[in-house]
């Protein structure tokens, strides 16, 4: 959860004895850190003392906080311990989740032949502030026994405490401060990764608690002992009082926050800030549509941006990091910024959006996020980008706030009641899962050093000395509505979960006239939402929101409105009149609630949607998911409309619906609807758009469109069609600017016209750009005769026309052994098949193509990436220059990355690794998948047609999976015809570049990307 080891992430969890074989055979084969050559290590002792910690009186010293800021320590041990998260009640009473047996289960500790570990299990915190200094003074251990709380929240007087594999609700009746009501509330949260389990409950504004799932594989969450689905890969809410739940988009490690409009952020390890952009509710609803970047990284450093961190590294962590940087196994396999000790984010925890008044308005919204192993505080600005966010670094080549000491560890933050932030800080000593030190180092350490302290800190703006914490415990229904006017979104979301728990409808007149004469949004947008919980929201009301002046309302007020929709015409008249609105996420809000429209409103929505000829490309997906069961009929309104045909927009809807028919659709419905453009008056531009579209989408299946002797047409139909593939077949062979065009149309249909276009036109007397539309198209045709076709004109190609012609050859497995042999004759020559292509061959899923591939290429490229690597170096040492290195760049690395507007957004963006040293550079170039990061890793999937397609997990719905590959190209692909999924283990970027890049060639494009630092700097 907080640990930094990110390649040796699925060997944290403690194992128990069943998997003491498996870990020795894991250590045999070097994937865990193996004993060290005694002679080479002689005295570790010596080398790893162990760091001190700092007194709480002599903290202070240890910090460095920016803009003039402090952080007040607001409780530390003895009255609390190892805190991971907490939750402010109406009472200013503090509840802390304490992660005792950290990095230790109890279940670990149990199956040890040796003890381990000697804390006790964990506790449910109550801290107060009894004299009103705002710094607590009494603790009480309002429950305990918990093994691994992760997670706190209250409700209904008392709170709801996370531990997995239970969730409990908590309750204190009595009035001791100790909770004399414990119920067991969901079970099965996974434990198999102490940083891996489930997290960060927060309120959301619709009366519901949410929840971060972990990224654990294997939980199965059950209420009452009734089995509710699998969590893996998701987040989830519930309501509290009914328990239903809703699985949601997430399953990123730890940290989960909310902005003041509902938008969520979460963390996984290096991948410091991501944006929920796509509920999973809507990504369900329409089988068939692929969505790609259901969550964003938005940060515009990279993933892994580089931190400033004042504290040393620890010598346990110098000494491992030495040890794998001289160990091959490892130099082979561990990313550049885990071969030095320090520099880059490995474990960020608990983006917090912080929500209050009491800083200066430069403050408010940042993202505040923990790096538990750099012992600093990270500050990122959020800038509007579309339907998302750009985060950007707030506080130049600085951390906001940084500490000498060791043991500081801010896993997460709280935003309080009094407008300020509070940092948790665990204050360990070691923070790191056992597994990923070796014995030696781990026999010098005491991995729960520290288990007894922890702190708390409130960060106070410049010139704020004390300041105490509200007490609204018993504010009554009209100080209660009051109180969502406030600066402060903590008291706001406590009242706003106070009216709701009361239900006083009394609240109801003032909450009315909040929504329409409150001078904060966020004041109009809880009013509205405390609407809706007490069950007496209007049409009047929403009809107010969709009027307001800020979007956020109008956003929110269009997703409400939807339970409400079938009794409403005018509030759907109203909703369809922002689809024009000015702010993207207000159109994109309406792009998804349309799909919750009655179906006549639907069809009417998404109709008038589409005359749009910008809309966003988001929104648009957005769109697609709303389609639900009536693309058949979407489709057929607009093919026959004229005035739909010549609008941009909708043409290009009609051919994404159109996609999704071929794909998913039975046969008497698209050839129904090919009948239907080819008798409409629109016919002739309609026809080639649902040729087009109708057949993309039956390729996906492995088939295409049967326009000859089909008895699905009558006599009329069959003529018009076969008039139509004449003079598609004229306009191919004629070469002129439609030909290319008229050559992608004819792959969808029976493969004998293609062929015939092919023979006429892969001479040397056709231009290249067309010769390489003919080789696509025999690329896209199912038929695997078009392997024949490629290689009996094999010789005429030129290098741009056999690239693509390796392209068509890699699409079926049967393509593939034809492409084989041919390298094994000589026909084809193994240095014309590129890298990447290699790569996908030698992990193709089935053995024996990889294994013959693997046979073939193993001559072509340099086994011992460390020689290579060595072998290039001395060449950084030259006269390197970026504009040379530019164009080794748009020749050899643009297909997969994106610098400015050149090239394709498939890995990374280079100006994130710019601050990468040019060896790291040359590292990563030559040797790619010691880095390997799972979201850059390769995947396969071979269909029952027997297609095959490798790229990137772009998106992944209930019904679809979308693979991104190079150019930027993606195929969806239905889980129904997938017959093999495989991840290939590594990544995208291909092993070999040395074939194409000489050593002063590989200088020149370091010498262009650390260019691009330059760039990143001034944008920051």
């Amino acid at each position: 959860m907080f640990g930094s080891d990110r390649p040796a992430r699925w060997l944290r969890a403690p194992l128990p004895l069943s998997a003491c074989l498996l870990l020795a055979l894991l250590v045999s084969c070097g994937f865990v850190d193996a004993a060290p050559d005694p002679a080479a290590e002689t005295d570790l002792a010596a080398e790893l003392p162990r760091l001190k910690p700092v007194e709480p009186e002599d903290v202070q010293k240890t910090f460095t906080v920016q803009h003039g800021f402090s952080l007040q320590l607001v409780a530390h041990e003895p009255l609390l311990a190892d805190p991971v998260d907490a939750c402010f009640d109406p009472q200013g009473r503090l509840y802390v989740a304490e992660m005792h047996g950290y990095p230790y289960s109890e279940e670990a500790r149990a199956q040890q032949p040796e003890p381990i570990g000697k804390h006790d299990a964990g506790i449910i915190r109550l801290l107060e502030d009894t004299d009103g200094d705002g710094v607590f003074d009494h603790s009480t251990v309002f429950a305990d026994q918990m093994s691994w709380p992760t997670s706190v929240c209250c409700y209904d007087g008392g709170v709801f405490a996370l531990a997995p594999t239970e969730m409990y609700y908590l309750k204190d009746t009595d009035g001791d401060g100790k909770a004399d009501v414990r119920r067991t509330v969901f079970t099965g949260f996974s434990r198999a990764n102490v940083q891996a389990v489930a997290n960060n409950m927060k309120w959301g504004l619709d009366n519901r608690i949410y929840v971060a799932g972990g990224t654990n594989r294997d939980t199965v969450l059950k209420l009452d002992g009734k089995e509710i689905g699998n969590l893996s890969g998701k987040d989830f809410c519930f309501d509290p009082r009914t328990m239903e739940v809703e699985f949601l988009t997430g399953g990123r490690q730890f940290g989960h926050s909310f902005d003041d409009w509902g938008n969520r952020y979460v963390c996984s390890n290096s991948n410091h800030i991501q944006h929920i952009v796509f509920p999973r509710r809507y990504l369900d609803r329409t089988p068939g549509v692929g969505v790609s970047g259901t969550i964003r990284s938005i940060a515009k450093d990279g993933p892994s941006a580089p931190v400033f961190r004042a504290s040393p590294a620890e010598p346990w962590r110098i000494v491992r990091t030495r040890r794998r940087a001289a160990d091959p196994r490892y130099r082979d396999r561990l990313p550049p910024t885990e071969l030095v000790p320090t520099g880059f984010f490995t474990s960020a925890t608990g983006v917090t959006i912080y929500r209050g008044a009491a800083y200066p308005p430069e403050f408010q919204g940042n993202a505040f996020i923990g790096d538990v192993g750099g012992n600093l505080i990270h500050r990122k600005t959020l800038h509007p980008k579309g339907v998302t966010f750009e985060a950007v670094r707030a506080d130049a080549n600085v951390e906001f706030v940084t500490s000498t000491d060791t043991w500081f560890r801010p896993v997460n933050f709280v935003n309080g009641p009094d407008g300020y932030l509070y940092v948790l800080d665990m204050y360990r000593e070691t923070i790191e899962h056992p597994a990923s030190i070796p014995e030696d180092i781990k026999s010098h350490l005491d991995l729960e050093s520290g288990d007894a302290r922890g702190r708390i800190y409130r960060l106070l703006p410049p010139g704020t000395k004390t300041a105490s914490i509200p007490d609204v415990s018993d504010s009554t229904t009209s100080e209660l509505v009051a109180l969502l006017e406030s600066p402060h979104a903590a008291l706001r979301e406590t009242a706003h979960r106070l009216l709701w728990e009361r239900q006083d409808k009394a609240a109801v007149p003032a909450l009315r006239k909040l929504l329409t004469s409150a001078n904060r949004p966020t004041a109009r947008l809880h009013a509205l939402y405390s609407l809706v919980g007490l069950e007496s929201v209007e049409s009047s009301d929403l009809l107010a929101g969709l009027r307001d002046d800020s979007p956020r309302v109008r956003e929110h007020a269009v997703l409400l409105a939807e339970p409400h929709l079938a009794d409403s015409p005018e509030l759907i008249d109203a909703i369809l009149a922002l689809s024009d609105d000015d702010d993207t996420r207000v159109q994109m809000q309406v792009a998804f609630t349309i799909g919750e429209m009655p179906a006549e409103n639907l069809i009417r929505g998404i109709i008038t949607f589409t005359q749009q000829d910008n809309i966003n490309s988001d929104v648009r997906q957005a769109m697609a998911t709303s389609i639900r069961g009536h693309a058949n009929a979407i489709a057929l309104e607009l093919i026959s409309d004229a005035g739909a045909l010549e609008n941009a927009g909708q043409r290009r809807f009609l051919g994404q619906l159109l996609e999704q028919i071929g794909g998913g659709s039975s046969a008497d419905v698209v050839y129904g609807m090919l009948a239907e453009a080819a008798t409409s008056a629109t016919s002739d531009k309609a026809l080639p758009l649902a040729v087009q579209h109708l057949g993309a989408g039956l390729r996906r299946k492995g088939q295409v469109l049967k326009l000859t002797d089909n008895d699905r047409f009558d006599d009329s139909q069959q003529q018009q069609l076969a008039t139509f593939v004449e003079k598609v077949t004229e306009s191919a062979e004629s070469g002129g600017s439609q030909a290319a065009g008229a050559v992608a149309l004819l792959a969808n249909i029976e493969f004998n016209a293609l062929a015939d276009v092919a023979e006429e036109l892969l001479t040397p007397q056709t231009p290249v750009p067309l010769q390489v539309a003919v080789v696509r198209a025999l690329g896209n045709h199912p038929s695997n005769a078009s392997a024949d076709t490629l290689l009996e004109v094999w010789s005429v190609f030129t290098p741009q026309v056999r690239q693509e012609a390796i392209e068509a050859l890699t699409r079926s497995n049967q393509r593939i052994e034809t492409l084989l042999e041919a390298l094994k004759s000589g026909t084809i020559k193994i240095s014309e098949i590129a890298p990447d292509k290699r790569q996908t061959l030698v992990n193709h899923p089935r053995k024996a193509i990889a294994d013959a591939a693997t046979q073939l290429f193993d001559a072509g490229t340099s086994p011992d990436r460390n020689a290579l690597i060595g072998k290039y170096e001395p060449a950084l040492e030259g006269d390197a220059d970026a504009e040379r290195g530019h164009a080794v760049f748009k020749k050899n690395c643009a297909t997969c990355h994106r610098v400015g507007q050149e090239g394709f957004a498939v890995g990374p963006d280079l100006v994130s690794i710019s601050n990468k040293s040019p060896r790291d550079l040359l590292i990563s170039i030559l040797d790619p998948n010691r880095e390997a990061q799972p979201n850059f890793t390769s995947y396969t999937a071979l269909t029952e047609s027997g297609q095959v397609h490798t790229g990137l997990i772009a998106a992944e719905t209930a019904t679809s999976i979308t693979l991104r590959r190079a150019e930027g190209k993606e195929d969806i692909l239905l889980r129904e015809n997938i017959e093999v999924l495989k991840s290939n283990g590594i990544s995208l970027m291909p092993v070999g570049l040395e074939k194409e890049i000489p050593p002063a060639q590989m200088a020149d494009v370091v010498a262009f990307i650390k260019s691009l630092q330059k760039m990143k700097t001034s944008s920051n």
